[in-house]
């Protein structure tokens, strides 16, 4: 590889010198031009060469173990767990495509994200597209020849949640828990008494009636309703780490399989996944008095600002 793309970096320095001596193109003859279409195949392919021959030179599990090392602004484990995750799915996808993940064209990019939107949410996708993303940019300050595919791309899902959103009541989650296994049951009373995110249950800890983990890239905490808490000691589970080992993703796939099958039996209404205990959490807490900043508090959002428009996302604020 190494010598046939010296051989097409010297075609290329002799192509350029018979295409400098050329006159404008509108003078061209008719030999001169065909030459020139036979020399830009030829330039594109040793081009293909040498960018081969400068991918081939990187150590890419030893790149992406630093890059991940490193990732996100604060170097949060949750960041760096969450682009690990993302980026094995690329890995994992790339491999059945038989593509090299870093020769990763932008028409392969966008199938990529296509093929997450049959599995995971919308925000999940994105996540995993800026993991991506964010990646591919890293590489290209290293290693000239690698380019970020993802830049520009329009498969990533839109930021916004449909407003045809079928969000489970409470009576349905109540049905739910006591029909689901003891741990996925546990999972969805803090999921829906609580309003946590899946992503949080694998670092989740519970001392007393208090939880701590990681979310979204940062700490968060507070205090556990009884009703969830009794729902993870029903399930033998241990406080100090209820799901620890399990993967959010593997969770939030069994969870669904098994309200698909109570949907088929007819005693829930809807196909809903772990996002929706989220949902149903926020609008519940919403319709008690209505205040936002006491709601974006509970959800652990940054502001008012991104509660109300998430309220309005689910059909709750004007």
């Amino acid at each position: 590889m190494n010598a046939l793309a010296n051989r097409a970096e010297s075609a290329i320095n002799e192509m350029a010198a018979i295409l400098a001596a050329y006159p404008a193109p509108d003078k061209w003859s008719p030999e001169q031009r065909a030459q020139a279409v036979s020399f830009a195949s030829l330039l594109d392919t040793a081009q293909q060469l040498i960018i081969k021959k400068r991918i081939g030179g990187i150590n890419y599990e030893s790149e992406k173990k630093t890059f991940l090392e490193n990732a996100g602004r604060t170097q949060s484990r949750h960041t760096q767990t969450a682009y690990g995750y993302a980026l094995g799915r690329l890995d994992e996808w790339a491999g059945r495509q038989k593509i090299n993940v870093l020769e990763l064209t932008p028409a392969q990019a966008d199938d990529f994200v296509y093929s997450l939107k049959g599995e995971r949410s919308a925000s999940s996708v994105r996540l995993d597209v800026s993991a991506a993303s964010s990646f591919y940019t890293w590489l290209e300050r290293r290693h000239e020849g690698v380019k970020n595919p993802f830049r520009g791309t329009r498969a990533r899902p839109a930021k916004k949640i449909d407003v045809d959103i079928v969000i489970p009541s409470p009576g349905e989650i109540e049905i739910i828990i006591n029909e689901l296994p003891p741990d996925l049951a546990a999972a969805v009373a803090i999921m829906g008494y609580r309003g946590l995110r899946v992503g949080i249950l694998p670092g989740l800890s519970i001392s007393g009636s208090k939880f701590s983990g990681f979310s979204k890239g940062k700490d968060v905490s507070g205090a556990l309703p009884s009703a969830a808490l009794e729902a993870v000691k029903k399930a033998n589970l241990p406080l100090r780490g209820p799901f620890a080992g399990q993967l959010a993703n593997t969770l939030a796939k069994k969870i669904a399989r098994a309200i698909e099958k109570l949907y088929k039996d007819g005693k829930v209404q809807g196909r809903y996944s772990v996002h929706d205990f989220r949902h149903a959490y926020s609008i519940n807490e919403y319709r008690k008095d209505r205040d936002l900043y006491r709601v974006s508090k509970l959800l652990g959002h940054a502001s008012i600002q991104v509660t109300e428009s998430y309220l309005r996302g689910l059909g709750e604020v004007d």
